[in-house]
């Protein structure tokens, strides 16, 4: 009769561990994918925001020295000269809102309001008591909302757009 010798050893054959090495490499790459897209994310978001926060704090000025608007002597489609009353004297005051050009901030009396903007524009409109619309025009004595729409770019070169209209 023939014997048959049983096997005792015990452990991984090189294909079984080659197999669980490949898997695992696979497993990490897909990993480290993911968390570098994370991370990428992360920093897309933090530095969008701080720009958007920018933006926000020079809208809220804007729209504050718009609201309080009395007489404009001149008005272009990039800056606008505008009289409103001090509040604490009650005289009134001229201020001049300005853009020179792409990647210029936009100015409020020399001072920058909002840094490097990529464009920048004012629109004026009227009122249309027939259509019940507003409708843009040059500035007239009968403009009764002014719009500031301007670009600034955000990480990674993305345009982030803001627009505000203010009732005067």
């Amino acid at each position: 009769m023939v014997e048959r010798k049983i096997s005792d050893s015990k452990g991984f054959t090189l294909i079984e561990v080659v197999t669980v090495i490949i898997i695992a490499a696979i497993i990490s790459a897909i990993a480290g994918m993911s968390l570098v897209q994370i991370a990428n994310g992360y920093i897309f978001a933090r530095k969008n925001a701080a720009v958007s926060q920018q933006a926000q704090v020079g809208l809220a000025r804007l729209v504050k020295e718009l609201s309080e608007i009395r007489s404009v002597p001149s008005a272009t489609a990039t800056g606008l000269t505008y009289q409103r009353m001090n509040a604490a004297t009650g005289l009134p005051e001229t201020h001049v809102l300005s853009w020179a050009g792409a990647d210029q901030p936009i100015l409020l009396d020399g001072d920058a309001l909002i840094g490097k903007v990529r464009s920048f524009s004012l629109t004026y409109y009227n009122y249309d008591y027939s259509t019940r619309a507003f409708t843009a025009s040059p500035y007239s004595a009968s403009t009764m909302a002014i719009e500031a729409n301007f670009q600034l770019m955000g990480y990674d070169e993305t345009p982030l757009v803001f627009i505000e209209r203010v009732v005067i």
